[in-house]
Order: C-alpha cells, then structure tokens, then sequence
C-alpha cells in the first residue's frame, strides 16, 4: 500500500496467543507485521511474493517458501481467510482484526473487496468528506 501510513496497533495479546505461537517464529513474525499493513479493514493482498516484499522484504532468511507456508498455517488456525476478489487477485483478510484492531477511533472503507460474508465496519463521514463524531 503506497501513500499515508495508517496507524495499526499491535496488542500484547499477540505474544501469549496460542494460535500464533503455532506458526513458529518466522510465521508469528509475518503475522505479526501482517497486521501493519493492512487497511483500515484488515485486508492486504494475498499473494505470497507481495507480502514477502510488504512485510519482511529485507530478512533474507524468511523466503517466499517460508510466507506461502505461513500463510497456509495462518488459515489453518483461523487467523486469516486467503481469498480472491472478483478479478481473481489474491487477497488476505484477518479474521480477528476487530479484536486485534479495537483501539481505531475512524474506520476507511477498505481498498479490496470484502471476503464473503464479511461484514466491514466503515466510520461515517460528513458533507465535507471528514469522519463524523461519533
């Protein structure tokens, strides 16, 4: 995702998750820093390669062998939905982003379209295009 940098939290929660210490320490690392780069609903796209240059492009040691396997472990413990959007672009959605995520005041529309059966929770805006108080 290029232009402003939205800011994701990461709880630590995270660390004593009994689901992201299944996936080791390179996949709890990529899932980890998966969280940062996705939209302000969850989603980034899915294709190992581009999450390899998204999230760890300068750690050598974790290979796009190593995210595809992560990634196949992330939906095997429900953490992410791998998916496709109607264009047949690989997209990922984390499953648990509204708990991981509960400190975001304003919600964007997403940049992807939403999984099946997803349901986004999109902050309102004004007249002016500013997110309205809530």
């Amino acid at each position: 995702m290029s232009g402003k940098a939205e800011s994701r939290l990461i709880y630590n929660t995270v660390s004593t998750s009994e689901r992201v210490a299944s996936l080791g320490v390179k996949g709890a690392l990529i899932f980890t820093w998966l969280i940062t780069h996705c939209d302000a609903q969850g989603r980034t796209p899915g294709k190992p390669k581009v999450v390899k240059q998204l999230v760890v492009p300068f750690i050598e040691e974790i290979t796009v062998e190593d995210v595809t396997q992560a990634l196949e472990l992330m939906g095997e413990q429900k953490l992410i939905i791998s998916y496709a959007d109607s264009n047949g672009r690989p997209l990922i959605q984390i499953l648990d982003w509204w708990q991981w995520q509960t400190g975001l005041k304003y919600k964007s529309a997403s940049h992807y379209e939403a999984p099946e059966g997803w349901e986004d929770r999109v902050t309102p805006r004004d007249g002016d295009g500013k997110f309205a108080k809530e």
